[in-house]
C-alpha cells in the first residue's frame, strides 16, 4: 500500500545526504514548509528506511520506529482523512509483512482509522502510566520542561 501523496510527482533519496528529495526539493527546504507536507514526507521516509533495513540485512538501521501524532498536521476534509487511512494502512501492511521482525509504536490522540483488531492499543492516563509501578501524581504536579525543573 502506497501513501499516494497528492502533490508528489517524484521522490528519491539523495545519495550524498541520504535524505529525501521530493519533486527536486531537498529535505531541508521541505522541513521549512511545515504542515502536512513535512509530516507526510517524514512518515514516508522513515517507513521506507525501516522497510529497506528489513529487506536488506546489510543496511543497518533499527527495526523499531516511534511516530508521534501522525495525523496531527492533516486537515479534516475527506481527502486528508483518506490520507490518514492510507498512512495507517501502510503501518498495517508493514506489520503484516514483517511481523515480529519490527516494532511500530504509534502515539495518536485518536483511535486508528482501521478495524479495532488491526493493532494493539495501550491507553495511557494518570491512573495507567507508561511505566508500570511508577505513580503519576496527576496534572497539578507536572511542570513543562521549558518552564524549568521544580523539586
Amino acid at each position: 500500500m502506497e501513501l499516494h501523496l497528492p502533490w508528489e510527482q517524484s521522490a528519491l533519496v539523495d545519495p550524498a545526504t541520504y535524505l529525501p528529495v521530493v519533486d527536486n526539493t531537498p529535505f531541508e527546504s521541505l522541513q521549512a514548509s511545515g504542515g502536512a507536507l513535512q509530516a507526510d514526507v517524514n512518515i514516508a521516509y522513515h517507513l521506507a528506511l525501516l522497510e529497506c533495513g528489513l529487506t536488506h540485512p546489510d543496511i543497518l538501521v533499527p527495526s523499531i520506529l516511534l511516530i508521534d501524532s501522525p495525523r496531527r498536521a492533516l486537515g479534516s476534509n475527506r481527502e486528508d482523512q483518506e490520507r490518514g487511512r492510507r498512512i495507517y494502512g501502510r503501518f498495517k501492511a508493514l506489520t503484516d509483512a514483517y511481523g515480529p521482525r519490527l516494532q511500530l509504536i504509534i502515539a495518536d490522540n485518536d483511535t486508528a482509522p482501521l478495524p479495532d483488531d488491526a493493532f494493539s492499543t495501550i491507553e495511557l492516563d494518570y491512573t495507567r502510566p507508561m511505566v508500570p509501578g511508577v505513580a503519576q501524581p496527576g496534572p497539578e504536579h507536572t511542570t513543562r520542561t521549558e518552564h524549568g525543573y521544580e523539586a
